[in-house]
């Protein structure tokens, strides 16, 4: 196995994607108005935007009231010109779904996201995130993740579907 596969796998793994599932979650909750849970279908956009260097950038960079819009315009900005990533999302998000999956098995085996089978949803089950113990470069990520979370609740799941250009 090369390196790159190594530290590939040390970083894009269920234990990661577990947690940053459920700050996600926690975001979508915070930003919506009456605590509304996540729908699934956005959990597997989750780890294909925080588990990629260059848009994590602009997650992170991107300021919380700018919404999923402003995110997005972002990389249609003549300074980034980076509109291939987001026309990428769908078929990543394709290429992640064995890692969200188990992501969302650990997580919710963990006791971190709870899941409601007939309405289609999952909700945090706590909504506080860890204090100790969190490197900074994971830190930075679900705050990023948080933020994502927030975004997508302020719109409708059709809606974040033609912003980010995925299909459900």
């Amino acid at each position: 196995m090369s390196v790159l596969n190594k530290e590939t796998r040390n970083i894009q793994n269920p234990a990661l994607g577990a947690v940053v599932l459920w700050r996600f979650t926690a975001g979508y909750a915070e930003g919506s108005r009456v605590e509304e849970p996540t729908p699934i279908p956005l959990l597997f956009l989750v780890l294909l935007i925080a588990f990629h260097q260059e848009t994590a950038k602009f997650v992170t960079s991107t300021q919380r009231p700018s919404g999923l819009r402003g995110f997005v315009s972002k990389f249609a900005d003549s300074r980034n010109a980076k509109n291939d990533l987001i026309l990428s999302l769908h078929h990543r998000s394709l290429t992640m779904r064995r890692l969200t999956t188990q992501s969302l098995s650990l997580a919710i085996s963990s006791k971190l996201i709870g899941l409601d089978a007939e309405r289609g949803v999952a909700f945090p089950l706590s909504t506080t995130p860890a204090k100790t113990g969190v490197p900074q470069s994971v830190r930075s990520m679900l705050s990023g993740v948080e933020k994502l979370g927030f975004w997508c609740s302020q719109v409708s799941l059709h809606e974040v579907s033609i912003i980010l250009k995925v299909a459900f």
